[in-house]
């Protein structure tokens, strides 16, 4: 049987939710922040090294929480959707969707048809509990996937109304370097047109009325990201909280 899709009830509802990165694809790091109380588990798929074996793995240690499991992929590649989904996960997070088009097709990636071109074979794979689920899987999958645009380039701000009327878009998360990256600022966040160009999308996102998601670079952030609206917050990776935390212990101890 699916399980109730925690992560787009809240979306919907606005509550504030909070995610963990799996940047390293292990099953015990992604285990340990959803037991943490996470409320989203993202597998990176777009920059982490993961395949998708290694996020099954994933899906079946955090299944054993209230973690939804969300998967950024690498591209809008309508067959890694499938796999994707037929492998169980919850969510897709789709980078750099700049054109209402693009988000009408990551939609339709996500559907079987007649509302989309999603491929059918619920009689075997894991969604469907291998078949087990296949007469009560293809009514309700639609309903029951996250689906998240990421606006990463000053493009996506300029067709962020059209695409946020795209039926079937739950949210969008930022991305700020890609961002930065689109008008030759890499990594200048700073600087006044890259802090521009967050600011408008933000508000697009928040006059839309659908979620707003990004990921913080700390409490501070954190904070003030809730205080800004966001209601999808990503608290740090697995590679954040090891680096970070290693560091901190180091530190102290050489110190002390």
């Amino acid at each position: 049987m699916m399980r109730t899709n925690r992560l787009k009830a809240r979306l919907k509802a606005g509550e504030q939710s909070y995610c963990g990165w799996s940047m390293m694809g292990n099953a015990m790091a992604a285990e340990i922040m959803a037991l943490a109380g996470v409320d989203a588990i993202v597998i990176d798929h777009e920059h982490g090294p993961a395949d998708l074996m290694s996020a099954i793995r994933i899906m079946q240690a955090v299944s054993g929480t209230d973690a939804t499991t969300i998967m950024r992929v690498p591209s809008h590649d309508p067959v890694y959707v499938k796999r994707a989904l037929d492998a169980g996960i919850e969510g897709i997070m789709f980078p750099s969707v700049n054109t209402a088009d693009q988000a009408r097709a990551a939609v339709s990636a996500c559907r079987y048809p007649p509302n989309g071109k999603r491929g059918a074979a619920y009689s075997y794979v894991r969604a469907a509990d291998y078949g087990l689920n296949a007469s009560d899987y293809p009514a309700h999958a639609e309903d029951n996937v996250v689906i998240l645009a990421q606006v990463e380039s000053k493009t996506a701000l300029e067709n962020l109304d059209e695409i946020s009327q795209v039926d079937g878009i739950d949210g969008f998360y930022m991305g700020p370097l890609d961002m930065s990256g689109s008008i030759g600022k890499l990594g200048q966040f700073q600087e006044d047109e890259v802090a521009g160009l967050l600011a408008a999308s933000e508000d697009g996102v928040l006059k839309s009325g659908k979620a707003l998601g990004g990921s913080a670079g700390g409490q501070e952030a954190a904070r003030k990201m809730r205080d800004r609206g966001y209601t999808l917050i990503g608290i740090g990776a697995d590679i954040d909280h090891i680096r970070d935390g290693v560091s901190a212990n180091l530190e102290n101890v050489r110190r002390n």
